[in-house]
Parts: structure tokens; C-alpha cells; sequence
């Protein structure tokens, strides 16, 4: 049964080439609809390299983000997505890094 995943992936900046040691990162939620968790990979992982991009930043230097990898992958256990649906949960406890 195909359903809907969401997919939690990792983008790293460099900056003319060079890797940093605090390089910015962005993690970004996104929605995919696949038939099971390896094929929802797959496209995630494709959409990953996709999504990679390059611009010159005001000081004349390339920023590129470069797709690192998936961080985490949800089955939503969900044929269809409405109004309201949850994409995405964590659980920690308070106090915990980033919270």
C-alpha cells in the first residue's frame, strides 16, 4: 500500500570549497509518498542531491549546500495527508539540547 512519509534531511554549507569546523546547517522536513520505507529512501536520497545549490554570497564567495544524508524517516501511517496531519514528532526530555 503506498503511503505518505515524512523525511527529516541534513544540508551542510561550504564556503568556497572549503569545509568549516561550525559549518551552518539547515535540516528540512519534507513529504513522500512511497510504497515502503527502503523506496521512500530512495527518493529521498535522490531528492537530497537535487536540492543541492550554489550562489555567490555578498563578499563575492560560493556557498554551497550539500545534502549530508537523511536524519530520520517517519511513516506517517497515512494513504492520505488532509488538513491538520501530523508530518513530524520528536520526543525528549525537557531540557535537553535544543529545547
Amino acid at each position: 500500500m503506498i503511503g505518505w512519509y515524512s523525511v527529516c534531511m541534513l544540508f551542510e554549507s561550504e564556503v568556497d570549497g572549503q569545509p568549516s569546523e561550525e559549518p551552518l546547517c539547515e535540516e528540512s522536513v519534507r513529504l513522500i509518498k512511497a510504497a515502503n520505507s527502503d523506496a521512500a529512501k530512495m527518493v529521498a536520497d535522490s531528492l537530497g542531491v537535487e536540492l543541492e545549490h550554489a550562489y555567490s554570497n555578498p563578499d563575492g564567495k560560493t556557498v554551497r549546500w550539500v545534502f549530508k544524508g537523511i536524519v530520520d524517516l517517519q511513516d506517517l501511517c497515512e494513504s492520505e495527508i488532509v488538513s491538520g496531519a501530523e508530518v513530524f514528532s520528536r520526543m525528549f526530555k525537557k531540557g535537553q539540547p535544543g529545547r
